[in-house]
């Protein structure tokens, strides 16, 4: 007869895992060790090469599988507290296989890694580490460069960068402090270059503005409170920034219309704010559950 226990998967800098039965308890700590180096503080700098767009990994995702015959026993996808529940039978020798994924692609694994076996058994110590070496996958498109054959002509070139935020809000639920300082970051990140073109909205309708000037002076103070604007006409729509909550809103509108209203005609992201009306597209307080998304993009053109 097989034995199974349940897995508690935690990922901080690493990823705990606790197989707990009814009599004992047992600690599998599972350790994250990247075969490149990496810092957080601005994720720009973790690319292979400098033109590439910052990567936001979306989604970290677990399988629990047979080391020898490969068999899956179970799978999870971490939480936005990096947690997740896996089931593990007993004496029986396992890996752990660690994929995350990224906004922009979500069905292209941005980095993996494969656990040396292990096993959960009623006599193994109280705490044991395995360690997940994970890497890159050189095929994904954020590592991917372009080759360009030139055939001693002049030939333009335009790079498009883009910088992606973008969340899942639930209808009559407030924000959480994880999706508040993820925004936060997104707009601190930003206001490292200088922008041509922004887009605000839910993945099925977003509106844009190319006023370089204004995007910029958003991009620069956006963590400033004291800072706002209301009504800039652009692209057939009025936009406003300004304080609702804890830190700042981005808005556009068929008229004029100042910040932290509820209205049914426009596009409003706010996650900073302290209550469950985060913004959305059309209805603005109460919003039916959404992903909400802000773009950035900028272009470079150069001559070869």
């Amino acid at each position: 007869m097989n034995l199974f226990v349940r897995m508690v998967v935690y990922l901080t800098i690493g990823v705990f895992l606790l197989a707990c039965e009814s009599d004992k308890e047992e600690d599998i700590k599972v350790a994250l060790n990247y075969k490149q180096p990496r810092q957080t503080e601005y994720p720009e700098a973790n690319y292979r090469y400098f033109n590439q767009r910052p990567v936001l990994v979306q989604k970290h995702h677990i399988d629990l599988t047979d080391f020898i015959q490969k068999h899956l026993y179970d799978e999870t996808d971490l939480d936005e507290n990096m947690s997740g529940t896996v089931m593990a039978p007993v004496d029986v020798q396992l890996e752990v296989q660690y994929k995350n994924f990224t906004f922009e692609h979500p069905q292209i694994h941005y980095e993996s890694g494969t656990s040396p076996p292990f096993v959960v058994s009623h006599n193994s110590p109280r705490t044991t580490t395995v360690t997940v070496p994970v890497s890159v996958n050189p095929n994904h498109p954020s590592q991917v460069v372009e080759e360009e054959i030139v055939d001693n002509t002049t030939v333009e070139t335009t790079t498009t960068h883009i910088f992606l935020w973008s969340d899942n809000f639930t209808y009559n639920t407030t924000p959480t402090q994880t999706q508040r300082q993820t925004y936060i970051d997104f707009w601190d990140n930003a206001s490292n270059y200088s922008w041509d073109n922004i887009s605000i909205g839910n993945t099925d309708n977003m509106t844009w503005c190319d006023n370089t000037t204004m995007i910029n002076e958003i991009t620069l103070n956006f963590d400033n409170v004291t800072y706002e604007f209301q009504g800039r006409y652009c692209n057939g729509l009025y936009w406003t920034v300004g304080r609702c909550g804890w830190g700042n809103e981005i808005s556009a509108f068929p008229a004029s219309v100042r910040d932290c209203q509820c209205r049914t005609d426009g596009y409003v992201v706010r996650p900073l704010i302290s209550n469950k009306n985060w913004g959305g597209v059309g209805k603005s307080c109460g919003a039916p559950s959404q992903t909400l998304q802000v773009i950035l993009k900028r272009s470079d053109g150069n001559s070869l």
